[in-house]
């Protein structure tokens, strides 16, 4: 089966709705529910490390494979090409990946809030025509890669409420 890197959806994106989608996604009032800075004001720092059972990874876990992603592309925008993340690996899902105190937690929430603000830097020096040219070192267009971050990053703020509300279940029982 060959991807399809341009469809429809992508097509239509253009920069102004990428930033103002970061932004609700972030710290905005999204449709869906809560956005990823409110999701995590509501964790209390026991939860952060903690699993529940058939759950593979923790909420710090989650925060710092979005973190790392977003670095990724952060460092596409730069244009380079070098950079890269290979699934499953170290750099994808970090193996020191537990926040012990309150200090490491908002250490975390500054290094998301830091992607946030650089990511939207970046993309408002950005000019339209930008999103048709192909992502530096991958197959597909920045489009596709801006896309994939905002769906990337709702996925895992779902799993991140998720993780959360049976925490806060289990403690509640």
């Amino acid at each position: 089966m060959t991807r399809n890197w341009s469809n429809n959806a992508i097509r239509e994106m253009d920069l102004e709705r990428c930033i103002t989608d970061l932004e609700t996604l972030y710290q905005g009032n999204p449709w869906y529910g809560s956005s990823i800075s409110d999701a995590l004001d509501k964790v209390p720092l026991e939860h952060w490390n903690r699993k529940p059972n058939g759950v593979s990874n923790s909420i710090a876990a989650l925060v710092f494979h979005i973190i790392d992603w977003r670095r990724f592309v952060i460092e596409k925008i730069q244009g380079n090409a070098l950079f890269d993340i290979s699934l499953n690996s170290p750099m994808d899902w970090r193996t020191d990946n537990e926040v012990r105190n309150d200090k490491e937690r908002i250490e975390a929430l500054l290094a998301l809030q830091a992607t946030q603000t650089e990511l939207c830097a970046l993309l408002k020096q950005k000019k339209e025509d930008w999103l048709e040219a192909k992502t530096a070192g991958k197959p597909y267009n920045n489009a596709y890669m801006l896309a994939g971050i905002l769906q990337h990053d709702a996925y895992h703020l779902g799993q991140i409420n998720l993780i959360n509300r049976v925490l806060t279940k289990t403690t509640d029982e």
